[in-house]
């Protein structure tokens, strides 16, 4: 069992907004130009082919940042480590502590440098700088609102809201801060203050497209699909090739239910920065004849995402194939056992020999998958035959698998991941065994919380997916959140609960307890954000009711 980690594509919960705009000082002796406001948004698409999820969408959110100077075209930077240490902030000048126009310009200068140092990444450079230039002068707006954007970069969200509340008392007109400062509240959760920052950012600047995807975004936290949708839609009216809006109104469609769409529109993840298309000599498969051909189907995005989408491979055996799939190492020996499966080649190995070739996640275009023919048979992946790992328990217990948090760096992992303690009440039910399936740091809680006696680890006895299938195989049910564990429990057709937040990835849809592409799966979702008191209050009561079917009845023998 790997990383119990499911890297979607801005599956989260879907797009991060990037309307981070930072704004360099001019040189000294010139005035500060009035500097329109821009707002740019770019949405961290899903990874590519990696070894290891390189977190794409996401984690922790990077803003890309604006750097306007008077003479050159503003240009998106991603904050990266710099090559050699950074210099110091440069120690103020003689007479640049005195009042008037030589502070000023003392303000200005330091101001200048700072932005220097975010366009190269290095943030903490940076934030002092911003701070010692308004030491010298308070009444820069520009410089609040970049230092809210590296502080938003380094995860500081309250400090980057007061820094753009700062930035707006100067200069209130501004639509950019105020799309800045609703990015950085959608991180701390307060959704209903978000929607009303880009609110009024739309309002200021109603033919910007990005202030208008913006507020779609905010709308699709607030799980109103059809708000979100009807924003980016008009943002792709107002900017037709806006990558991000046709991203996002794909994961809208899917979330909706509207399959055939949304996996079309889905193609849209091949412009994003992020997601660059495999190329080969060899040419896409379009849903032609198959027979006597190889076809590759490649790696891409999470080991979920790999596990769901396995599903569609027999078809392309129905088909007359010779089927290639390319996936993580840490699923190879799974997908080996797949009847579907002539050959599994590991990514980053040598290229094999094949006719045509298709990226996993978009065999439901090809195929032309509806709601209604979603291939739901399960289980389509086992676990191998021989293997020597077995769970123990007491004759008669339950055995139940629980599984607490994703990769730190998922998008979404502060929504959708939760702390053991959520399931220590749980564990506490008589006459049953848990089991962790929790891999990665997260893991360190079942002895920070002293729940070893009560919860076995079973993570250390796993290497990959076939062990974690092994495992899963043994258990009469699992709990857990939106992570891998949850796609291959159900693909296995095992029983599986999966707790969600209010606004789930695009695979859960709304509404609903079920899920179409696994049948033993029930959902427990969030009735308002943040509310996973009332998730495990359910999952309680749920796991109680299984127990007292098991119980016998009153005077049985």
């Amino acid at each position: 069992m790997a990383e119990t980690s499911d890297e979607k594509p801005a599956a989260k919960p879907a797009g991060k907004p990037r309307t981070a705009q930072l704004k360099l000082a001019p040189k000294k002796g010139k005035p500060a130009a009035a500097a329109k406001p821009k707002i740019k948004t770019t949405l961290k698409p899903p990874a590519k082919p990696m070894p290891e999820p390189v977190e794409k969408p996401v984690a922790p959110p990077r803003p890309e940042v604006k750097f306007n100077t008077p003479k050159t075209t503003p240009k998106a930077v991603a904050p990266a480590p710099p090559a050699e240490p950074a210099p110091p902030v440069p120690p103020l000048r003689k007479g640049g502590a005195e009042p008037g126009g030589m502070r000023e310009q003392e303000a200005l200068r330091i101001f200048a440098f700072a932005a220097e140092q975010h366009r190269q990444g290095r943030l903490d450079d940076a934030v002092r700088g911003y701070g010692r230039a308004l030491m010298l002068n308070p009444r820069i707006a520009d410089a609040y609102n970049n230092l809210g954007v590296a502080l938003r970069a380094q995860g500081k969200y309250a400090a980057s809201v007061a820094s753009y509340r700062r930035s707006l008392a100067l200069k209130p007109g501004n639509p950019g801060v105020y799309s800045n400062m609703g990015n950085a509240l959608r991180e701390l959760g307060r959704v209903e203050e978000s929607r009303v920052a880009h609110e009024r950012a739309v309002a200021m600047a109603p033919e910007s497209a990005e202030a208008v995807y913006n507020l779609g975004l905010v709308f699709r936290d607030l799980n109103d699909l059809e708000q979100a949708i009807g924003c980016f839609d008009r943002a792709i009216k107002l900017r037709p090739d806006h990558v991000e809006a046709h991203w996002d109104r794909a994961l809208i469609l899917l979330h909706m239910g509207r399959l055939e769409d949304g996996f079309r529109e889905y193609e849209w993840r091949w412009r994003l920065d992020q997601s660059q298309p495999r190329n080969f000599e060899q040419p896409q498969w379009d849903g032609s004849d198959l027979t006597g051909r190889t076809i590759l189907v490649h790696q891409e995005q999470g080991f979920g995402d790999m596990i769901q989408f396995a599903r569609y491979l027999p078809q392309l055996k129905e088909k007359g194939a010779t089927v290639v799939v390319e996936c993580q190492a840490e699923l190879a020996r799974l997908f080996t056992m797949m009847g579907a499966v002539d050959k599994v080649v590991i990514q980053g190995g040598a290229e094999p020999a094949f006719d045509t070739y298709l990226p996993m996640l978009s065999l439901p275009r090809v195929l032309g998958t509806t709601l209604d023919t979603v291939p739901a048979r399960v289980p389509y992946l086992t676990p191998p035959e021989i293997h020597g790992l077995h769970l123990a328990a007491p004759a008669g217990h339950l055995k139940v698998g629980i599984s607490w948090a994703g990769k730190p760096s998922h998008r979404n992992d502060r929504n959708r991941s939760v702390g053991l303690d959520r399931f220590i009440d749980l564990a506490g039910e008589a006459g049953m065994s848990f089991f962790s399936l929790q891999k990665g740091p997260s893991a360190e809680q079942l002895t920070e919380l002293s729940c070893d006696a009560l919860i076995e680890d079973v993570s250390l006895k796993v290497q990959d997916f076939a062990d974690t299938a092994v495992v899963l195989s043994q258990l009469d049910l699992v709990i857990t959140v939106d992570t891998a564990i949850a796609h291959l429990a159900g693909a296995m057709g095992r029983q599986v609960w999966v707790a969600l937040p209010f606004a789930p990835d695009w695979r859960w849809m709304q509404d609903r307890d079920d899920s179409p592409w696994y049948p033993t799966m029930r959902l427990v979702r969030q009735q308002r954000p943040g509310d996973w008191d009332g998730v495990f209050n359910r999952l309680r009561l749920m796991l109680e009711e299984v127990s007292r079917s098991r119980q016998p009845a009153a005077g049985a023998t």
